[in-house]
Formats: structure tokens, C-alpha cells, sequence
């Protein structure tokens, strides 16, 4: 029993022995790289006497006698990148363009005036066109601020650089034009033209974004006519900021220090005794007006009675019938033949009317680039049938539109720009042979229509643009408003 122990216990203990073998052989061979690190005593001593001297010799040959450290960073820096060029050193940024915009507004109505200064000593080339003129307009509203935006509209607004319209500003020259604002400020945005507002303009084309890097392309509004070019071309130019006084143009001021009354006439004049003529007795004097004083005139389409017993002074029948003409304040066509102009006769009086009013009976009074053009009306014929007689009760309003093409001359729009037209109601038809006692009157307008046409035969400029001498600083101010010209 004991001999069987004992012939077990060696055997598990050969068993064991054995494993651990195993297993060392197993870690030597996962890690070749440990047995490669740990040469052996005959390697080490022939390593350092084979390798050391050859690169020993080969670093004294290559090294200049200042050291090797001496010589590394020369032989860095001459030596060049293979396929390096060098960098051509840029040119300084040239100068923005001596020019300045000025916008002179006497008056929120106008006339206003554009002028372009060069103020270098080389010449420029600029556009000289006042279509390309933008406005922002700050009013204030009760306790609100808003902006109105004034430009020429597409149709009107030069698309591209106006060739026709290039103009070349030696130094010390100037450009002056005289406009309308309501070129621009048109329509419902005329009402930002009033005193009090602030006007910022912009004379040409918007500048490139701010994120954008890439150099400003044409057209310009100013640039230089040298090569290389003298200073920096601009797409646009940005004129000082104006304010609008509350005074008036002079010529309304004059008219409204005048006052509205007309001159009289040559009946008015026989009518009224002469001065020159035998004085009558003391007794008379009393009964006849004096020379110098004008009896009141009543209006030519209100009827006129004379009371008993004050010879001489007429009474106004205010409950009387009598029309009133009315157009719309403006108009925006695309071209001369689409112009259509609307126009109300509206019975202002107390009592009923009989009246015939046709578009025939308009006549209209243009006025624009080409001078003043009168459209007559057609005259009475008298063959009016009774049921173009119409019966208008107080307030009632007739309503006509009218192609101004058919009634006006053709060159009369030939040009492009603004016009004002006005127009007066020839109420000529009076029914007698009808039996009728029709209300006959020529009756104008109240105001005028603004109207703008954007394209038409001819071209917004007549004449060719021309360079002035610079204005003086006291001639190009805006005049000086008088206390008697403000309202």
C-alpha cells in the first residue's frame, strides 16, 4: 500500500515539472523581442569597436573647422525648398476717389440741385446722371420715426453705366443739375418731402457686401482716367446729410404775398367809373363808388342777382348749383401711350343740376421737358340726345377717364420724365333745342396731376452733360430762406 503512495506522489510531482516547463517555453516564444534585447557578452564587446570609428572619421571629413555645431544651421538655411517661389511684395492700396456729392435743398418742394466736385489734381470720369440718385428720408411722425426710400424705378433708371452720360471732371470742375424730387419721391412717398425731415443720399450704384473680399467691379460712379489708375474707383458716392427747412420756393412765396387774385378784365374796367372823367357834384359823390376801389367780383359760374335798391352790388346765390373739378394728384405710366388721366365733376352746390359731360369737353394744359402743350377740347355740337343730360343732385360726382394720347399732339410725351397736367371742364352743351336749360360753365381743376412717364422716344437728357468751374462755397449754398417766405 505504502509502495502505490508513494509511486502516485512522483508521478504528479514529474506532472507538475513538467507543465512549468511548458509554460516557460510558451512565454520565450510570445516575446521574441526580449530575447533580442539581451545580446550576449561577445556581442557587446564587438559593438562599439566595429561602428564608432567609421562615423567618427566620416564627421570629421564633412565638418569645417568652426564644429559641427557651428555648421548645422548654416547648411539649413541655404538650403531651399525644392519648387519655392518667392512672393512678389504687393503694391500699396491706392486712395479713395477725390469727388464729393453734394445735394443742395432749398425748400421741401424744390427745386433741387445735384452737384459732383473733383477735388484732386487728376482727372475722373463719372456718370452724369441724376437718375442715379437714391434717398432715405427719416420723418417724424407724432412720436415715431420712419424712413422713406426714394429711387427711380426701373424703367426710368439707367440699367448699366450711361454711356451717353459720361462726363470727364478735370480738377477744380463740377457738374450741377438742377430736378424735381418727386422724380424719385413719387406717389404717396411724396409726403416724406416735408421741413423737419432728414435726407441721406447716395449718388450711383450700392457698395460690395461687407463679408464679401473681392475687389469692387463696374460700373462706378467715379474712377480714374489714368493707367496705372491715380486712386481707387468707387461704385457709388455718399453725399452729406441733409435737413429740410419749412421755407417755401421762392416763386410760391412771391405768389402767395401777392395773393390769388386776378387782374381784371376789360369788362371789369369799362364797368367801373373813370377817374379822369368831370367830377359830378358833392351830392353824387356819395352815390358812386370811389375810383380807386374795385367792387368784389363774383366767381364766373355762380349766378349773379341784384338786389333792390343797391344798385351796383351783386349778391352770390351760394345754395346754387355749380361743379367742381377734381383730378388725381398723380399718375405713373410706362409709356406716352398708356397715360390715362381720371378727372370727377362733382355738383358742389345746395340744388340739383341738368348738365351734359362727356370726355370730349377736357381740354388739359401739359407742361414738361418740351415746353407747355395745350389739348384742346372739342366744341359744342348741339346734337346731344336728351338722355346724355343727367340730372346731378348736391354732392353727386361724374367720374371720366381719358387717354391723353387721344386729345394731345403726339410729340406732346415724347420725352421721358415728369409732366403736370391740368385740366378744365368745357360744359358747353345748354340742351335749348331740347327744351332744357342745361348748367353751362368752364370749370378748372383745383390742381394739377403729377405724371411720370418711364420710357418714351426720345431720352431723359435733350443735350449732352457739360463740366462747370467748381462753384464758390457761397454760390453753391442753398439761398438763404426770407422771414416772409415761410408759412
Amino acid at each position: 500500500m505504502r509502495t502505490r503512495l508513494v509511486r502516485i506522489a512522483c508521478l504528479f510531482t514529474s506532472a507538475a515539472s513538467a507543465a512549468s516547463a511548458a509554460v516557460a517555453v510558451l512565454g520565450l516564444a510570445s516575446r521574441p523581442a526580449l530575447a533580442e534585447e539581451k545580446p550576449g557578452p561577445a556581442q557587446q564587446a564587438e559593438k562599439p569597436s566595429s561602428a564608432a570609428p567609421a562615423e567618427g572619421s566620416k564627421a570629421d571629413a564633412a565638418a569645417p573647422p568652426g564644429g559641427a555645431k557651428a555648421a548645422a544651421p548654416k547648411t539649413s538655411a541655404a538650403a531651399p525648398r525644392a519648387g519655392a517661389k518667392k512672393k512678389a511684395p504687393e503694391p500699396p492700396p491706392l486712395p479713395p476717389p477725390p469727388a464729393r456729392v453734394w445735394l443742395v435743398a432749398p425748400s421741401p418742394k424744390g427745386p433741387w440741385t445735384l452737384r459732383i466736385d473733383n477735388e484732386g489734381e487728376r482727372p475722373m470720369r463719372v456718370p452724369a446722371d441724376v437718375r442715379l440718385l437714391r434717398l432715405e428720408i427719416d420723418t417724424l411722425n407724432k412720436r415715431t420715426k420712419k424712413t422713406t426710400r426714394c429711387a427711380a424705378p426701373l424703367g426710368l433708371k439707367p440699367s448699366g453705366f450711361p454711356e451717353r452720360r459720361a462726363l470727364l471732371l478735370a480738377p477744380g470742375q463740377s457738374y450741377v443739375e438742377h430736378f424735381d424730387p418727386r422724380l424719385l419721391c413719387f406717389g404717396k412717398d411724396e409726403a416724406a418731402l416735408a421741413g423737419g425731415a432728414v435726407v441721406r443720399a447716395w449718388y450711383g450704384w450700392g457698395p460690395p457686401p461687407k463679408w464679401s473680399r473681392k475687389a469692387p467691379s463696374p460700373p462706378f460712379a467715379a474712377e480714374s482716367t489714368d493707367d496705372p489708375p491715380a486712386f481707387a474707383p468707387a461704385p457709388g458716392l455718399a453725399a452729406p446729410t441733409v435737413a429740410l427747412s419749412y421755407g417755401l420756393p421762392r416763386k410760391e412765396a412771391a405768389a402767395d404775398g401777392a395773393g390769388d387774385a386776378e387782374p381784371p378784365s376789360a369788362a371789369d374796367h369799362e364797368a367801373q367809373p373813370s377817374a379822369d372823367k368831370t367830377p359830378r357834384p358833392s351830392a353824387d359823390k356819395t352815390q358812386q363808388p370811389s375810383a380807386d376801389k374795385t367792387p368784389p367780383q363774383p366767381p364766373a359760374d355762380k349766378p349773379i342777382q341784384v338786389a333792390a335798391g343797391a344798385p351796383g352790388e351783386p349778391i352770390v346765390d351760394a345754395n346754387a348749383p355749380r361743379l367742381e373739378l377734381t383730378s388725381e394728384p398723380w399718375s405713373d405710366a410706362a409709356s406716352p401711350r398708356s397715360i390715362v388721366v381720371r378727372v370727377s365733376a362733382k355738383n358742389a352746390g345746395k340744388r340739383p343740376m341738368t348738365v351734359a359731360i362727356r370726355s370730349r369737353m377736357l381740354a388739359f394744359l401739359v407742361a414738361g421737358p418740351n415746353g407747355t402743350t395745350v389739348c384742346e377740347a372739342s366744341p359744342p355740337t348741339g346734337a346731344i340726345p336728351r338722355d346724355m343730360f343727367r340730372t346731378l343732385k348736391p354732392g353727386a360726382s361724374v367720374d371720366l377717364s381719358l387717354l391723353l394720347r387721344e386729345v394731345c399732339p403726339d410729340n406732346t410725351f415724347a420725352r421721358e420724365g415728369l409732366y403736370q397736367v391740368r385740366a378744365t371742364l368745357h360744359a358747353n352743351e345748354p340742351g335749348t333745342g331740347l327744351g332744357l336749360d342745361a348748367y353751362t360753365a368752364v370749370v378748372r381743376a383745383k390742381s394739377s396731376t403729377l405724371l411720370r412717364v418711364k420710357s418714351a422716344p426720345e431720352p431723359f437728357y435733350a443735350a449732352a452733360p457739360r463740366a462747370v468751374p467748381t462753384p464758390k462755397p457761397e454760390e453753391g449754398e442753398a439761398p438763404e430762406q426770407e422771414d416772409g417766405e415761410r408759412p
